[in-house]
């Protein structure tokens, strides 16, 4: 990235919050606003030894009680959050019914190997230990090429439902909510795409971050709307592994 493109995100950052603190008029809140509302709400009661699959930067991390808890993270690359790195295909280092809880928040869809991964979470996870997850169902394509598939609620259920009892399963979002952030992540992408409008895009970012706070208002409150449970673009659940 350019000198020009750093201090474009810099600047973004500091104006719409930065993952996981967006601010409303964030070109990606609507995309995140009821994942990181369901996780503070379970989060800081955890208790115990956690695994965070795909951890990144582990973001969630500032939600975790640092004196209940010891969070481990894997990643398929390194960084500095990073405690374990794994091939997709790699079994997990560490030793069945290790883990309390497990989380996994959008990271299913880029598995290379699903059964492979849900079987060393099964795995490592203990008897009647938890698994909270999210997983897109409609959004735009990302993370390319490493972007294989959509989840519905459905599928979730149909997924989890011989090794595991559902404590809860929701939609997340709606009609307004999925066209809202679609909108906007195509103007972001088109924006992207060449070096006139990427110049364009930082000389209006005071009009972008407002036509992003109008767009985000307006689809949340078509949400309010949207009785369907067809539209979501986000399913979140927490699990219960089964005794064997």
């Amino acid at each position: 990235m350019s000198t020009i493109g750093n201090l474009y995100d810099n600047v973004y950052d500091k104006l719409c919050g930065r993952h996981p603190y967006l601010y409303p008029w964030h070109f990606q809140w609507l995309a995140t606003k009821e994942i990181y509302s369901d996780f503070r709400r379970i989060l800081p009661d955890v208790v115990g030894k956690l695994l965070d699959v795909g951890c990144g930067d582990k973001p969630y991390k500032a939600w975790l009680h640092p004196e209940k808890v010891e969070h481990i993270g894997i990643d398929v690359y390194p960084g500095s959050q990073v405690d374990f790195v794994i091939e997709s295909d790699q079994n997990y280092p560490f030793t069945d019914n290790e883990f309390d809880l497990v989380l996994c928040t959008q990271v299913l869809e880029h598995t290379a190997d699903l059964n492979k991964t849900l079987q060393e979470i099964h795995r490592v996870l203990k008897l009647n230990g938890l698994l909270v997850l999210s997983v897109p169902f409609i959004y735009n394509e990302h993370g390319a090429p490493s972007d294989y598939r959509r989840f519905s609620i459905y599928g979730i259920q149909n997924l989890f439902k011989a090794n595991y009892e559902f404590l809860e399963v929701k939609y997340q979002g709606g009609i307004g909510s999925t066209t809202g952030l679609l909108l906007l992540s195509w103007i972001q992408q088109n924006m992207n795409l060449y070096k006139p409008t990427r110049f364009l895009k930082a000389l209006l970012l005071p009009v972008w971050i407002i036509f992003c706070f109008f767009i985000n208002v307006l689809s949340y409150l078509f949400d309010k709307i949207d009785q369907t449970n067809s539209f979501y673009n986000n399913v979140f659940a927490v699990v219960r592994k089964k005794c064997d």
